[in-house]
């Protein structure tokens, strides 16, 4: 949640519409409020990849099309969902759904690419459904300008702008969009660039323009780390590819940015070469020519197997529609989500071990964790896809196996990772929000605003932050977290909610990392899977270095300190917080933040 001035007026919901767009395409907001993985229309395309793999074999368990299946009837459940049922009326396809065996596969496909045919501008209808819904805020006012719309159905409608417009968002990506592209342009559209007389109307049509956007064709130029690199035999897999000489550098000097200029004279004597891009925008195009180089570096290998190559950790993207914008970005994805990295961390953690070591921690337990430290350390440093998916798998997937026990690791990970992370779920939001009311700078009006979080449990507060703030993203989270002060039952559902979304992404994360094991699937969409990933393997480490060090109990008897021990601990705090006050959920000591 960002603090943002506008300088042109908008209604309520126009304002919430841009608040929270920022906050879906921002990287480093919480996983809770950030962009989902899908749109309803994406887990219809899921779904039918799914389907279709098992039926062809390639897949052999039936928990992926049932999850998936789960997934897709929750997000059509509510009519948040954007999409034309014409040919087949959304009760026929949820009873469709419901019937998940193999059996059933065949129908499900044929229904589903029957709703996809009748949704093929998902995206502009999103766009118009949100307009529609921004516009009828005036249509709620009485002449006194007082709301004429009773709590309950004001909250739905803010809560519908919120979701079509994370499907929005989601839909232009799977367009070719990148998230990085999306949040930029977001920000100079709506926020940052000023225009006199221009309306939130005139932002929102120049926003929307960008489902018409044609592909825009790109240079990308790699420099190739490897003295042994020779270029004429690389080009030999695909004449795409130029080098970069004295007449290239001369033939784009005027035309090109003064970065551009200066990467390429500094990188004159090392192999640069370059390929043409078509893309939505740069970020895609340098996603799509590091897939491409990445491949045909492999083959290339192959006969020079004894050398060793490297795409450099920076390119340059020069655009052809405005080659002076052109400059240089990482060649390497971003992942979303804050991972802090300094030398108090090392600190941190080094005393974490150290105190480990002298808990009488059963060695197997110990190792667990050390290898799962070096999981961590080289899925962060490979630079394919595939590999730092596995790296960060293997380290979350070692940490729970157990010899002592029949049950599978992935039914394991499905059981004890979901009530690990959903027992500090509703202090870890809660800290969110309370960092956000100082970001906001609406802290310096409450009462007791502390760390400590306890003037969460006075009703007034509530009150005090919906009167003070002129955020309506902020008014409205206000009310959504009022409901777990008002009401235990409300922090049961969201605990019930969070269980199962992890779950399910659990069993899609396992599926991607069998289909790359034992299929040999080469997966290039993944960027989110493995952001998600990390996440679970960071904090998963976190919560166990901080039990093992400071909270040690041996709660099997068996006199040692396990891994095991943690997972029973948390399992029995989890089931006795259940139907308790948000007082009690307040107690819970979320694991030092080592490593996120």
């Amino acid at each position: 949640m960002q603090d943002i001035t506008l300088t042109y007026t908008v209604n309520p919901f126009e304002r919430l519409f841009i608040e929270r767009s920022i906050e879906l395409l921002y990287k480093n907001t919480i996983d809770s409020f950030r962009l989902r993985l899908h749109n309803p229309k994406t887990l219809i395309e899921e779904l039918i990849t799914v389907a279709q793999s098992s039926l062809s074999g390639v897949l052999t368990n039936n928990d992926y099309v049932v999850s998936t299946t789960k997934e897709l009837t929750a997000a059509l459940d509510e009519d948040n969902h954007g999409l034309v049922f014409n040919q087949v009326n959304i009760k026929y396809y949820l009873g469709i759904l419901k019937k998940s065996d193999r059996s059933n596969y065949k129908l499900i496909i044929q229904s589903s690419k029957l709703i996809l045919k009748d949704n093929p501008n998902y995206d502009e209808n999103l766009f118009k459904e949100i307009y529609l819904l921004l516009k009828s805020y005036n249509s709620l006012l009485t002449p006194s300008n007082s709301l004429n719309i009773d709590a309950k159905t004001y909250y739905q409608t803010r809560k519908k702008i919120g979701d079509l417009t994370n499907h929005l968002f989601v839909e232009l990506i799977n367009n070719g969009y990148t998230k990085q592209y999306l949040y930029n342009t977001f920000q100079a559209i709506f926020v940052r660039k000023i225009v006199s007389g221009q309306t939130f109307d005139d932002k929102f049509i120049t926003y929307k323009n960008l489902t018409q956007k044609p592909d825009e064709e790109y240079t990308i130029i790699f420099k190739i780390i490897g003295k042994a690199f020779q270029f004429s035999e690389f080009q030999k897999i695909d004449q795409a590819y130029n080098l970069i000489n004295k007449k290239f550098r001369k033939s784009i000097e005027r035309s090109t940015s003064a970065e551009i200029n200066n990467f390429l004279e500094s990188n004159k004597e090392e192999n640069l070469i370059s390929i043409e891009i078509f893309a939505k925008d740069y970020y895609k195009a340098i996603q799509i020519a590091i897939d491409k180089v990445s491949k045909d570096l492999d083959i290339f290998h192959l006969g020079f197997n004894k050398h060793f190559f490297k795409i450099d950790e920076r390119c340059a993207v020069i655009g052809k529609n405005n080659p002076k914008k052109a400059t240089t970005l990482p060649s390497n994805f971003q992942l979303d989500g804050y991972f802090r990295s300094d030398s108090n961390i090392f600190d941190t953690l080094l005393q974490k071990i150290k105190k480990i070591e002298n808990n009488k921690i059963e060695p197997e337990s110990y190792n667990k964790l050390l290898s799962a430290i070096r999981y961590y350390r080289t899925g962060s440093e490979s630079p394919e896809l595939e590999t730092k998916l596995l790296n960060y798998w293997i380290g979350l997937e070692y940490i729970f196996t157990s010899f002592h026990s029949e049950e599978k690791t992935i039914d394991r990970i499905k059981n004890f990772f979901p009530k690990c992370h959903t027992l500090i779920y509703v202090k870890r939001n809660l800290f969110d929000y309370h960092k956000a009311l100082e970001r906001l700078s609406v802290h310096k009006t409450i009462v007791n605003y502390n760390n400590d979080l306890n003037y969460l449990l006075e009703h007034s507060t509530y009150k005090q932050i919906e009167q003070t703030t002129s955020s309506e993203l902020l008014r409205f989270r206000t009310e959504f977290f009022r409901s777990w002060q008002e009401d235990p039952s409300r922090i049961q559902a969201s605990f019930t909610k969070h269980q199962e979304n992890l779950t399910l992404n659990i069993t899609r994360l396992y599926r991607i990392r069998n289909e790359i094991v034992h299929n040999a699937a080469i997966k290039n969409e993944i960027y989110v899977h493995i952001s998600h990933l990390k996440y679970y393997l960071t904090f998963i480490l976190n919560s166990i270095l901080e039990f093992m060090a400071d909270n040690s109990v041996d709660l099997d008897n068996d006199g040692k300190i396990t891994i095991d021990d943690y997972f029973i601990a948390q399992d029995i705090i989890l089931g006795a917080l259940k139907g308790n006050k948000l007082k009690e959920f307040l107690k819970i000591n979320n694991p030092t933040q080592i490593l996120y």
